[in-house]
């Protein structure tokens, strides 16, 4: 439908669309139109609370304003009928609103009235801000906008300068094109109309204004002398003028300049201080140079003062040096440093002679105390406290005094103190050493001051003498004697000898030994000196005094010091032997007629003591007096005769005995046989003991052991003595070689003596005693290896004489001296010196290779090799290089000082070392390249290119030219010149370069000018120049004056849903009344719903669908057209199309919920409500004959569906949760349409649960015998008894309790658990029998009862065979979902053939002495083991585990538990670990419950979108993903979810302005078949719902699905992906 405005000729219409037209136009409201959709609650505003729109000042009666967006209300409700109304904001009464109703839309239109003789002014009000009312007519109902117009502008006055007189000073120096002043006009007028032009009114060469900003440049060098005042006249030309063919009035300032000398630069200071020598009598303490950049009189320094910090006037400057900016701070009188010992902060200034004169900016120059440094010298430590040993022969290194710093001449000597005799310091270096023996003077500390000459530093040092063995141990006595009696006891003591040390630690710790060549009877305790026994004492064999040495010694060293006594012990003999016979056992023979007093024999008895006489006598055999024994000589007489003897067996048999007074020998037998007649032998037969020879034996055995004594006790002690001088190795070298680089410590000969003396004596100790004058070496006193002390110096001295002395240790000590001549051998130890700290040298850049620049040199302290320098250059660089030998710097290259104007050139001489790291030091040489005319002046850049607007006023600088030439002087100053000015149109200013524009440009004559330029440098004796080009482009000036018009401002049109892309659906068409490219058309769509679903030919207007349509997606478009001309400043007008969607059947009824989740209590009656299904059909034609069916999951008809209006109810069939806790039903919902389409739903009804189930025990009688039990084992528990209930929730919670057989209180139950426990002990014979009841926790409640037999029976004798089990752990395995009594496992224990009793002991958090890999049992793994919340229980008597309650993967998965089998007396525990398999019984559940994602609309395919996630308790569960669903079926292929993965990604190329949003429902589900009694499969999903792209995706709960297998075949659940 077209809307015709009343300007310019209009399209040809058909006779509907006039009729039309007229209704829209004389009815001036906005009605709405009948539209088949459906009504929808309406909202009544305008799309903005605020509209800007425009309109030209001076514009006639019914001018419409213009806005970028539409100004009005949808129309929700066709029946509206809507005014607007203008309430407030137009005062003068300029405007009136308008209403037009087209398509969904009822615009708002804001022109101007007719008939009123005022006339809009931008320059009075700029603006208005009305504020329009809607109302519907008939209805209580208004909306309120704010509508801003603002006015536009036309040319219709002319700039004015505020103020009109300007005035500015500048210097004479100031630099070309510097901006020195701006001039300031304005127009009242805004956009193009209130741009001007800047221009001087006559022609000014020196000077540039910017002709639209207005500053002011300088073009041109001043000169103060010449001119020192400008008096200028400026210009403001209004540029529109010119446009509509006038001149332009203009306005004018006056600028005045005014030119000033100037002194540019202060003076600058730069100060070096030092400290003066204390020889110099005029010191000098610091040089000052003076800086000023300024030329001529302005760059002279007049002085150099001090301003502050020197109140005595101590101090004065005086110049030096021909320059006259050199200066030195002196002496004005002499200083007293004492009262400024932090020295003296002067504060300088210079100032110049400049007119005005410049000061330069204050510096504080620190003038250092000469006395600072000598005060901060001192020792290098505070207290020198050192350790020497106490054998520490004359010449020993004691320690090394420094002062840091260590001035050059000081000097070290030793204060006259108690001690400074005994030792010696050398004045140059330091070291302290020895002058004699210390061991001699029994001292343990020595005290010495060293005074250095430099300001009298004195120093402590203390000596502490380490101690050494040099003491033997001392005993109490001179020698020592004791008496001791041979009886004594081994290990009896029998004497104590003592000695002491005067040493300490070790030294003087005493040890004991007995020094004896023989073997003694005795020993000494070494720590005690205790003398005991270690073997019998025999006076008879060993001899009378035993004479032998003591050795003290002590535990020192290197070597222990000992001392000897003398020990005597004399041995008392006691009678400790009996005597003994020389014969025993004699027998002889003696006649009858033997005469009476005569001699028969004779017996002898030795007595090895000595101490008494024997004395014999006959014990026995005498009886009868026949005998008589001598006592004193043993001669045994007949006494009386033996006529008449008639002794017993025909002899006679004698006991005898012999006594030294207190022992008894052994007696001895005489038989003697009595014979007839006369006999001629009297001689008697006796066995020999040989006492005789044993006694011999010891006799000479104790002379011996004298003789032996006497000998020791003449030994004389010769170790003792100090016999031998220590003699130096035949292998002493006198001379020898050493590296002056051997560091401090290194070592450089061992020299090596000996003593053929023992012990201390021998002991051989070093020391060097003379010709260490610089105290470079030491000498170990114990080793003989010489060290480095300090560091050698070969460049300071080369040999050295040493004089080796030795020493021993002994008592007076001797000694030997050997000289050893030390050569220092040259190391590379000393850099090469350069003669100067740096050289700088100036050449022309055009020297010529090889000529010779420089000659640098060196030199170095070390000898031959060492010494010899290679000169290298470091600096890499081809321009110069250096001769190896000579040090000769020469050019190698050719020299450009533009390019490099100096070069630091690094040289490096490095000595010639063979051995070792070669030394090298590094010089800078400064190369300064002189210039010199070679390069002709270059433009910058290279060439030139600027637009210039055709009205550019006359004399106005086009552009400014640079040109650099890097040469110095006259060589680097510029002249600018043109090659070609096209007749006069441009000049250039020689100086500046700035190029002005001489005559008008023409953009319609001439577009383009290329300008010759060529500059030339003022070098001598040859100027350079080069040349460029400047193209120049003449930009029109806007004479765009005519925006294209539509002839109506909004147009609707219709297309069929589902046309082909192409199809033609409007053709719009403006008009432009400019001439030329201004006047060009070309037409675009840049805003409205249908972007991206159209397409508009830019030269013809017309409007074809660029995609195929759905009126279910959206049922119309409006599209904003632009028509745009090809001006330089294009303008451009609008055209809203309302293009509506003509409706076709295409699609399927739609559900609200892709799938239900209702419940009803299980046994409801018949006809209760359960759900009702929403749907609806996006195609109009069919939105209200939807059907509705029961398709599948009903098979026994448990429910019915209402056709018309989808609501499900019950039937007649009961349900029953326990049977079936849930139903999956698919709806289908089909439209009334010709060819009908349909689709479906699924909805889950979840069956609730009610209390229809009473507990349930798995027994109804439990009969168990139990072994008596006593006192202590009250306590402990008899029997479980548990039920299930088929109920869920509270109705399935039982609590247990006893209600008969308990009068007595014997027993109580768990009402939890329902184990049953005794109060009381019971003994064998006993029966009880307990009535135990389960109530469930519904309403109402149900019960049932068991009963429990006990009987009591006496405890089994005690058993010797073990009890054990079959296994030490039993694995069982166990479905989450198994009921309640099912059997897990059985234990079994050997023996069999016996009553046992099992029991699960532990409690519940007790921990298992096992571990269970968390990979063996998946999820909820748990160390935590027992049989935690009873969940299990085993048969008293039988050893069968079972499940005693509902088990639940998620919570737990695995159990740990102990069993127990007991006899009665023996008992055998067992693990038993029951692991609890998943049960598919969760849903999975997503990470979030929305998911909002914005993506570009060129996003490439394949790219990702986001990652959907969701997790599932269950355990090995395979979970996919797929868009269950879109709300426009076009979005299902826009994009691709991995089923794996969950990714989201773009299928095809997306188009914001085809559809800007995409809903899509995303599902999640997984498939999981588990057979178990009966086959049941259940499928658990997950809903994404509402997924849009910006991207909103949002997430429903999950839901359940749970089939029988046999739907599960005739309805596959893969048709929901």
């Amino acid at each position: 439908m077209d809307l015709m405005m009343g300007f310019g000729p209009g399209l040809a219409l058909s006779f509907l669309c006039l009729v039309l037209l007229l209704f829209q136009l004389f009815g001036s409201s906005c009605q709405g139109r009948q539209i088949q959709e459906p009504v929808v609650s309406a909202t009544f505003q305008f799309t903005h609370s605020m509209y800007n729109a425009t309109i030209y000042e001076n514009s006639a009666a019914r001018t419409y304003a213009n806005s970028q967006v539409k100004m009005g209300i949808h129309v929700t409700d066709p029946s509206w009928d809507i005014k607007y109304r203008i309430i407030s904001g137009d005062e003068d009464s300029f405007f009136k609103a308008e209403e037009i109703l087209l398509g969904d839309f009822c615009f708002l239109r804001i022109r101007t009235k007719g008939g009123n003789s005022a006339i809009l002014n931008r320059e009075v009000q700029n603006h208005y801000l009305l504020i329009v009312k809607g109302t519907i007519r008939g209805e209580a109902m208004e909306a309120w906008t704010k509508v801003n117009i603002q006015v536009l502008d036309m040319n219709d006055l002319r700039p004015l300068f505020s103020p009109t007189t300007y005035s500015v000073t500048i210097p004479e120096n100031t630099p070309l094109r510097t901006s020195i002043a701006q001039v300031t006009a304005t127009d009242a007028d805004i956009g193009s109309n209130g741009e001007f032009y800047y221009y001087f009114k006559d022609r000014v060469d020196i000077f540039a204004v910017h002709p639209t900003s207005g500053v002011v440049s300088l073009s041109g060098r001043l000169n103060y002398d010449e001119i020192n005042q400008y008096d200028l006249e400026v210009l403001a030309v209004d540029r529109g003028m010119k446009l509509y063919g006038n001149n332009g009035v203009s306005s004018t300032a006056k600028l005045v300049i005014r030119i000033d000398r100037i002194n540019e630069h202060a003076p600058t200071l730069n100060v070096v201080t030092h400290i003066p020598s204390l020889m110099d009598n005029n010191p000098t303490y610091a040089i000052l140079t003076v800086d000023d950049l300024d030329d001529g009189i302005n760059g002279e320094i007049e002085s150099v003062s001090i301003v502050a910090g020197d109140p005595l006037e101590q101090f004065h400057l005086i110049r030096t040096g021909s320059s006259g900016r050199e200066f030195g701070i002196k002496e004005a009188k002499e200083i007293y440093w004492k009262d400024f010992p932090y020295g003296s902060n002067l504060t300088l200034q210079a100032k110049d002679k400049g007119v005005p004169q410049k000061f330069s900016a204050v510096k504080i120059v620190h003038i250092r105390n000469g006395d600072e440094d000598e005060n901060q010298v001192m020792f290098e430590e505070d207290l020198y406290e050192v350790e020497l040993n106490e054998f520490a022969p004359p010449g020993a290194v004691v320690v090394v005094v420094k002062l840091k710093p260590e001035p050059s001449n000081v000097e070290y000597k030793l204060s006259a103190t108690e001690d400074a005799h005994l030792f010696h310091i050398n004045s140059r270096t330091g070291l302290i050493t020895t002058t004699q023996h210390i061991s001699t003077l029994e001292r343990e500390h020595f005290v010495l001051e060293v005074v250095s000459n430099a300001n009298d530093i004195k120093v402590r040092v203390i000596v502490k003498i380490e101690d050494a063995n040099d003491h033997a141990p001392e005993f109490q006595q001179l020698s020592y004697e004791a008496f001791i009696n041979e009886s004594m006891p081994i290990g009896s003591s029998a004497l104590v000898v003592s000695a002491m040390d005067k040493d300490q630690g070790e030294n003087g710790y005493v040890t004991y030994s007995i020094g004896s060549l023989n073997s003694l009877p005795f020993t000494i305790n070494q720590f005690t000196g205790i003398i005991s026994t270690r073997e019998p004492l025999d006076f008879e064999s060993s001899p009378q005094s035993y004479r032998f040495s003591v050795r003290a010694s002590d535990w020192g060293s290197p070597y222990r010091c000992e001392t000897e006594v003398n020990v005597t012990i004399f041995i008392d003999n006691i009678n400790d032997n009996k005597p003994l016979f020389e014969k025993v056992d004699c027998r002889g023979m003696i006649s009858q007629e033997f005469p009476v007093g005569e001699q028969i024999t004779a017996v002898s008895a030795i007595d090895v003591d000595e101490l008494q006489l024997v004395k014999y006598t006959i014990i026995s055999g005498n009886e009868l007096g026949f005998f008589e024994l001598n006592p004193d000589s043993g001669v045994l007489f007949l006494t009386k005769p033996l006529d008449s003897a008639n002794p017993n067996n025909g002899f006679f048999s004698l006991q005898i005995t012999a006594s030294d007074g207190e022992n008894l020998a052994d007696p001895m037998f005489l038989n003697i046989s009595l014979v007839h007649g006369k006999l001629t032998a009297k001689d008697y037969i006796c066995k020999e003991t040989g006492a005789a020879q044993k006694l011999t034996e010891k006799l000479l055995k104790r002379a011996k052991i004298n003789t032996k004594s006497t000998m020791e006790d003449l030994f004389l002690d010769l170790y003792s003595i100090n016999r031998q001088s220590p003699e130096f190795d035949k292998s002493f070298h006198s001379e020898i070689d050493v590296k002056e680089d051997l560091p401090v410590g290194g070592t450089v000969v061992k020299i090596t003596a000996s003593d053929t003396d023992s012990s201390f004596n021998g002991k051989v100790v070093y020391t060097i005693s003379d010709g260490n004058v610089d105290s470079c070496f030491n000498i170990d006193m114990e080793t003989g290896w010489i060290t480095i002390l300090m560091p050698l110096d070969r460049e300071l001295t080369e040999n050295y004489i040493l004089n080796i002395t030795i020493y021993d240790l002994g008592s007076p000590p001797r000694c030997a001296s050997r000289l050893l001549v030390v050569h220092v051998q040259d190391a590379n130890d000393n850099r090469p010196k350069f003669l100067r700290e740096s050289y700088s040298v100036s050449i022309p850049e055009d020297t010529l290779i090889g000529t010779e620049v420089v000659q640098i040199e060196a030199t170095d302290k070390d000898l031959g090799r060492n010494s010899e320098i290679s000169y290298t250059l470091l600096t890499s660089t081809h321009m110069f290089a250096v001769n190896s030998s000579t040090g000769v710097v020469y050019v190698t290259g050719l020299l450009d000082r533009e390019l490099i104007p100096n070069c630091i050139l690094k040289i490096e001489a490095r000595d010639q070392a063979e051995s070792g790291q070669q030394q090298f030091s590094v010089v800078a040489l400064n190369v300064i390249i002189a210039d010199v005319n070679d390069n002709a002046p270059l433009f910058v850049p290279s060439s030139y290119f600027v637009k210039v607007l055709e009205d550019m006023p006359v004399s106005a600088v086009v552009m400014w030219l640079e040109a650099h030439d890097p040469d110095l002087g006259l060589g680097g100053q510029v002249r600018y010149s043109l090659g070609n000015d096209y007749n006069g149109k441009f000049e250039i200013d020689r100086t500046s370069g700035a190029v002005r524009l001489s005559r008008e440009l023409d953009f319609e004559k001439q577009q383009f000018y290329n300008l010759t330029i060529r500059v030339k440098d003022k070098g001598r004796p040859i100027s350079l120049s080069s040349t460029s080009f400047i193209e120049i482009e003449v930009v029109d000036v806007n004479e765009n004056l005519y925006a294209p018009r539509f002839t109506e401002f909004a147009k609707m049109v219709s297309v069929r849903e589902n046309a082909a892309i192409g199809t033609t659906v409007v053709q719009v068409m403006a008009k432009d009344n400019d001439e030329g490219r201004d006047g060009e058309v070309q037409y675009s769509i840049r805003d409205g719903s249908g972007l991206g679903r159209f397409t508009v030919n830019e030269d013809t207007g017309l409007i074809v669908t660029a995609d195929v349509l759905d009126r279910e997606t959206t049922a119309s478009y409006w599209l904003t057209v632009y028509a745009t001309d090809r001006g330089v400043v294009p303008l451009f007008s609008s055209i809203e199309i309302y293009i509506e969607v003509e409706d076709e059947n295409d699609n399927a009824p739609i559900s609200s919920q892709p799938i239900y989740h209702p419940s009803i209590m299980e046994n409801s009656p018949k006809d209760i409500p359960i759900v009702q299904i929403q749907a609806y059909d996006p195609d109009s034609s069919s939105s209200d004959k939807m059907t509705f069916k029961i398709t599948s999951g009903n098979p026994q008809n448990f429910f019915t569906i209402n056709p018309k209006t989808g609501l499900i109810m019950t039937t007649t069939r009961k349900l029953d949760r326990e049977q079936q806790a849930e139903h999956v039903l698919e709806v289908m919902v089909t439209d009334g349409s010709s060819s009908p389409k349909h689709s479906t739903v699924w909805v889950v009804v979840h069956v609730l649960d009610e209390n229809d189930n009473k507990p349930v025990f798995p027994q109804k009688v439990y009969q168990i015998k139990l072994p008596e039990r006593d006192r202590k084992k009250r306590s402990e528990p008899i029997y479980r008894t548990f039920a299930f209930d088929k109920d869920k929730g509270p109705n399935a919670e039982i609590s247990y309790s006893l209600v008969d057989g308990n009068d007595d209180g014997k027993f109580f139950i768990d009402p939890k658990t329902g184990m049953v426990s005794s109060r009381k002990q019971f003994s064998a014979g006993n029966y009880d029998i307990l009535t135990i009841k389960a109530v469930d926790n519904g309403r109402p409640q149900k019960s049932s009862t068991a009963r429990l037999h006990i009987e009591w029976i006496k405890k089994p004798e005690p058993s010797s065979i073990p009890l054990s089990f079959d296994e030490p752990i039993h694995n069982f395995t166990v479905m989450e979902n198994d009921r309640v009594n099912e059997i897990v496992g059985v234990v079994t224990v050997q023996p069999s053939n016996i009553l046992l009793w099992f029991d699960i002991v532990g409690g519940k958090q007790a921990r298992e002495m096992f571990y269970v890999y968390p990979t063996a049992c998946g999820q909820n793994c748990s160390r935590e083991g027992g049989n935690y919340d009873s969940a299990f229980e085993i048969e008293k008597g039988i050893g069968t585990i079972v499940i005693a309650k509902q088990l639940d993967t998620e919570h737990r998965a695995t159990y740990n538990m102990t069993v127990e089998a007991t006899d009665g007396t023996n008992s055998a525990v067992t693990q038993v670990f029951i692991r609890v398999l998943d049960h598919n019984d969760n849903g999975p559940i997503f990470s979030q419950p929305s998911y909002d994602v914005t993506i570009s609309e060129d996003a490439a395919v394949d790219t990702e979108i986001l990652h959907i996630k969701a997790t599932d308790k269950d355990e090995k569960n395979k979970l996919t993903y797929s868009i269950h669903s879109s709300i426009d079926p076009i979005s299902m292929r826009k994009f691709l979810l991995d089923q794996s993965t969950g990714r989201l990604s773009v299928a095809e190329k997306l188009d914001h302005e085809a559809q800007a949003q995409h809903s899509l429902t995303v599902m999640y589900c997984r498939l999981q078949l588990w057979t178990k009694i009966k086959v049941k499969t259940q499928n658990y999903c997950t809903v994404l719902k509402e997924a849009t792209m910006t991207m909103s995706l949002k997430l429903n709960q999950f839901w359940e699905l749970s089939l029988f297998q046999k739907n599960l075949t005739s309805h596959p659940l893969a048709i929901m992906f």
